[in-house]
């Protein structure tokens, strides 16, 4: 507690530094101008990473960029600002005032300045991991608001499905607008227009083969409205308003985004944690150490309903959950691991959870750097058995980054999963296998090919495998 006590009061002080130096600062240094795109040459990329050098701290910049040989973003910059920042106040903590000299401080108070836009954006890191693929290539509109955005289309048809084969199209798009509200605040507004079920609505399945299909017909929404507030030096965040649950837990570097990664939902989450659809809510996280992190988050079991009462009452159908996770690094290669538990209050559906009860949910997921080229994930998940449908679920596979050669930007994605339900609905188990290739065209615009099979859909022996096809397209901006 003293530490922690001490560490907020010393990244205090540094801000304070920060904010009350940036006069000066910007007289001092009017060289640091940052362009849209950045390579290493440029003075605050050199300065930047001076300081790395002198504070010891790593991960700044890619490798590549170091070398020359890729560019990079205002918002790549403004978050090797806020994490040269962070260690900085860290190292404070450890050897007092003395260890970080004030002309420093000028520097990155001029930084801040250059990069105020970028700057309100950076201690939103879920969100921005979250959406990697689909808006976060922020636009600053003013000094306090920012927006970006992103579509996304798949053709998708099947083979093999009875009593007749269907190619569907489903599609998506996304604006995002972040407004500074506090030095310390922001607010983040996802409107979302979505159009397509997708073949899920004739292959029927607990694994879901198309998680960006969303609704029977085209729909317009605020799909995220929340506030969220950092403090003690972003250790803790606090976010509150309408969100989704799933942007902060059961997280995965590379199976966690239906958008650019695996298409289907088992991939993407557990296909046993009881997600509710987005509505009121919020989470705390908070940084035990520098590897640690403790998540918790509430909202409402059915937020969904046709019954406006129904969502209202989120204390009678609740969702709550509770998430440990350790990032580790070993040298360049970095690993994640996570463990949950979760409770679902929501009414029963009659499909998905067939018992109006309070029940449970348990999982694990980690994805570990293998090379620097191969990274493996893996899940595992389970929930109480006498309420749901689908009762256990485990899914494993991994991407590959750079198989061809010239192509070191493109993705090649293989995973397997399977998942048990109930002896009351099903009577085997259901198993999933998908591979993608990620073809980045440009720096905003990438096509997968997608094939998925899947075997005794909807935990049925007698149900025949279905081969399944798909395009996806993404456009980022």
């Amino acid at each position: 507690m003293v530490k922690v006590k001490k560490l907020a009061v010393s990244g205090m002080l540094l801000l304070g530094s920060l904010f009350m130096t940036s006069g000066a600062a910007f007289a001092l240094h009017p060289e640091l101008v940052v362009p849209e795109t950045v390579e290493c040459k440029v003075k605050a990329c050199q300065e930047i990473m001076r300081l790395g050098n002198k504070y010891q701290v790593e991960g700044l910049f890619s490798k590549e960029f170091q070398e020359g040989k890729a560019q990079c973003s205002r918002m790549d910059v403004a978050l090797a600002v806020h994490l040269l920042t962070e260690k900085m106040a860290e190292k404070v903590v450890k050897e007092g005032n003395q260890a970080v000299d004030k002309e420093d401080l000028v520097l990155l108070s001029d930084l801040k300045e250059e990069l105020r836009a970028e700057m309100l954006l950076v201690g939103t890191r879920t969100f921005q991991s979250r959406h990697e693929d689909l808006g976060t290539r922020f636009t600053a509109l003013t000094k306090n608001i920012a927006l970006s955005g992103g579509m996304v289309g798949v053709l998708q048809g099947s083979i093999g499905n009875k009593p007749k084969d269907s190619t569907d199209v489903v599609g998506r798009a996304d604006l995002v607008f972040n407004f500074k509200v506090g030095e310390n605040t922001i607010a983040v507004i996802d409107v979302e227009a979505t159009g397509g079920d997708g073949v899920d609505a004739r292959v029927p399945s607990f694994s879901g083969m198309n998680g960006v299909a969303g609704s029977t017909g085209d729909r317009v929404r605020f799909r995220e409205a929340w506030i969220e507030h950092s403090a003690l030096s972003d250790r803790l965040l606090l976010t509150a308003g309408k969100v989704d649950l799933s942007n902060y837990f059961d997280t995965n570097a590379v199976a966690g985004d239906e958008n650019s990664q695996f298409l289907s939902g088992a991939f993407v989450h557990s296909a046993v944690l009881p997600f509710p659809a987005n509505g009121p809510g919020a989470r705390i996280q908070a940084k035990l150490a520098e590897p640690l992190t403790f998540g918790i988050g509430y909202g409402s079991g059915d937020a969904d309903s046709a019954n406006d009462s129904d969502s209202n009452d989120i204390f009678d159908h609740g969702f709550g959950i509770a998430e440990l996770a350790y990032k580790h690094k070993a040298g360049e290669l970095e690993g994640n691991y996570r463990i949950y538990g979760a409770f679902d209050s929501a009414p029963a559906d009659g499909t998905r959870k067939l018992v109006a009860k309070s029940a449970y949910s348990l999982g694990v997921s980690f994805d570990q750097q293998v090379t620097d080229k191969l990274t493996l994930f893996a899940r595992y998940g389970q929930r109480d058995k006498d309420v749901y449908a689908a009762t256990r679920a485990w899914s494993a596979g991994g991407q590959y980054q750079g198989l061809v050669a010239g192509r070191k930007d493109d993705v090649l994605g293989f995973a397997y999963g399977q998942v048990k339900a109930a002896r009351t609905v099903a009577d085997a188990q259901e198993k999933l296998a998908e591979i993608y290739y990620r073809y980045k065209a440009s720096d905003q615009i990438e096509i997968s090919p997608v094939a998925q099979y899947l075997v005794h859909p909807a935990g049925l022996s007698g149900n025949d495998g279905v081969l399944a096809f798909a395009l996806r397209a993404k456009i980022s901006f």
